[in-house]
C-alpha cells in the first residue's frame, strides 16, 4: 500500500496547483502540478510492476487493455481538450465548461480515471492496480469536494447553478438526457 500512499500525495499536488493558480502563484502551480503528475504516474508504474497474484484470462486481459485506452483516452480529452490547455498557461484564464462530458457530470475525470484503473487491473491482472483504483477514486473524491468549496466557486460566478443542475459524479437521466440532446452526432 506504500506506492498507493504515494499516488495520494499527487491529489494533494493537484490541490495544490488549484490554491497556487487561485493565489496567481505561477511557479509554485508548476511545481505542485508536475509534482502531482510524476507522484501518480511513478506510483503507477510501481504497482504495475509489484508481483500479483490474480489470475486473468486472456480475453478478459484484452478487453481490459482496450477498455484502459479508451477511458484513460477519455480522461485526457475531459481534463485538458475540454478543459483547454489555457488552464495550464502561467497566466490562465478559466472558464466553466458544461457541455460535452461536463454536461454529464462536474467532475467527469473521476469516473475516467476510476475506469481506466479498473480495466488497466484486469489487463496486468493486478489486485494492487484494482485496490489503488478504489482507494484514489475515493482520494480524488475528497479532493473534488475540496476544489468545489474552495476553489471553483471563487473562479466561476456561475458555479452555483452549474452545481444546482449538473450530478457531481453519477449523470442521471437529466444530464444524459441533455449531453445526448446537446451533442451534434452527425456530420453537417
Amino acid at each position: 500500500m506504500l506506492f498507493t500512499l504515494l499516488g495520494i500525495f499527487g491529489f494533494l499536488g493537484f490541490l495544490l496547483f488549484d490554491l497556487f493558480s487561485l493565489n496567481k502563484m505561477v511557479t509554485w502551480k508548476y511545481v505542485a502540478i508536475s509534482l502531482g503528475l510524476m507522484l501518480i504516474v511513478l506510483s503507477t508504474i510501481l504497482i504495475v510492476r509489484y508481483p500479483s497474484t490474480m489470475t486473468v484470462s486472456l480475453p478478459l486481459r484484452i478487453t481490459g487493455l482496450l477498455l484502459a485506452i479508451l477511458f484513460t483516452g477519455l480522461l485526457i480529452y475531459s481534463v485538458f481538450v475540454e478543459v483547454g490547455l489555457s488552464t495550464y498557461r502561467r497566466f490562465s484564464e478559466s472558464s466553466l465548461v458544461t457541455s460535452g462530458t461536463y454536461s454529464l457530470v462536474r467532475h467527469p475525470g473521476v469516473i475516467w480515471l476510476f475506469l481506466a484503473y479498473f480495466f488497466a487491473s484486469l489487463y496486468f491482472a493486478n489486485e494492487y492496480l484494482l485496490i489503488t483504483a478504489f482507494v484514489w477514486t475515493f482520494v480524488n473524491t475528497v479532493y473534488i469536494m475540496i476544489q468545489e468549496e474552495l476553489i471553483l466557486v471563487k473562479l466561476f460566478q456561475d458555479y452555483e447553478q452549474y452545481r444546482r443542475t449538473t450530478p457531481m459524479i453519477i449523470p442521471n437521466l437529466t444530464s444524459i438526457r441533455r449531453f445526448i440532446e446537446s451533442y451534434s452526432w452527425r456530420k453537417e
